[in-house]
């Protein structure tokens, strides 16, 4: 059993490129009865140089602060990271004090590895944090990462970020490709609109909370093509339709139905995939989907906005679907 099978908080890797677990008061314990408890995994990242390495179903979530993170802690993260040859990485950066983290989805792993090797050889001749403060000539020459990691390990099952995702089932077919929230098309102007909407309602907090949006308003520019799902379950077969947008081809009927109650095919697993990706993470997520399932076509693109009451755990979803031709998957086929 690995490190990370074995230790549901992930584990952390300090400047000396030791692990260890990420559970908040043995990691207390473990740096000193003044550790704050409640933030200590987040202070030892921000502060300290740390690395935290914790897995969400396919993916693996990192989290370290770039102008810090510790060498050592760096290549023991990512001889962690390959050994689990994960779907995508989530790298995750700690916002300033008031301000939310920033989080961006990888699909490309050795992209995001070269990022955090990019992140620990930056600055060197800048002022260093006391971790880095011993004269040169008793630091070890830190290896070109490229040539440390095992490749065909990383390689197998990755998808390029600009490429489609691809899966067939019993005559089905689902063609999904991933966006930048940042890139949304013109044709999607609304989506973008309610975006832009989502990011004020923020007010300060990492995300907004149901109160904090205009429930009008956003009915009113997405005309009934909005979904809010409710998203407390721990299983994402259990999150539920709360509200179910009459705008789609898809059908009604579903207000109040739980995910793993919807008709079982690719369009409900991969919704269970996205959705769990999203609450996982607290990131937006951008995506153009193409679906045939029962001999029936269905094209349109997506936006998931998370909200939380608490300003970080995601308890709803707004689902805004936008349903048009997408010859930017024929593009990227």
């Amino acid at each position: 059993m690995t490190a990370l099978e074995s230790e549901p908080w992930g584990i952390v890797f300090d400047d000396a490129g030791e692990a260890w677990p990420a559970e908040p008061q043995l990691l207390a314990r473990r740096l000193g009865s003044d550790a704050d408890a409640l933030n200590v995994v987040a202070n030892a990242v921000s502060n300290l140089g740390f690395v935290h390495v914790a897995p969400i179903r396919n993916a693996l979530s990192v989290t370290f602060e770039p102008t810090v993170v510790s060498p050592l802690a760096a290549i023991a993260a990512f001889y962690e990271i390959a050994t689990h040859g994960p779907q995508c990485l989530i790298l995750t950066n700690p916002g300033l004090m008031g301000q939310p983290d920033r989080c961006e989805i990888v699909n490309d792993v050795i992209a995001g590895l070269r990022r955090l090797e990019e992140a620990a050889n930056r600055g060197r001749n800048a002022a260093r944090p006391s971790w880095l403060q011993t004269p040169a000539a008793n630091r070890h020459h830190r290896p070109l990462i490229a040539k440390q990691i095992p490749k065909k390990k990383l390689l197998e099952g990755f998808t390029h970020a600009s490429a489609p995702q691809i899966e067939v089932q019993a005559g089905d077919r689902s063609i999904r490709l991933s966006r930048p929230i940042n890139a949304i098309s013109t044709e999607d102007d609304w989506l973008g609109q309610l975006l832009s909407f989502w990011g004020s309602a923020r007010r300060g907090r990492r995300l907004p909370c149901t109160e904090s949006l205009d429930s009008l308003e956003l009915l009113n520019i997405s005309c009934g093509r909005a979904h809010i799902v409710e998203t407390l379950s721990s299983n994402p077969n259990g999150y539920r339709f709360r509200l179910w947008g009459a705008v789609n081809s898809y059908g009604g009927g579903y207000a109040n139905r739980a995910l793993g109650e919807m008709p079982q095919g690719l369009m409900r697993e991969d919704a269970i995939a996205d959705y769990r990706r999203v609450v996982a993470t607290g990131t937006p997520t951008y995506h153009l989907i193409n679906i045939v399932e029962n001999e029936l076509s269905y094209s349109y693109a997506r936006l998931l906005l998370p909200l939380a009451q608490d300003g970080r755990r995601v308890d709803r979803l707004v689902v805004l679907i936008n349903e048009r031709q997408l010859p930017e998957l024929a593009a990227a086929l």
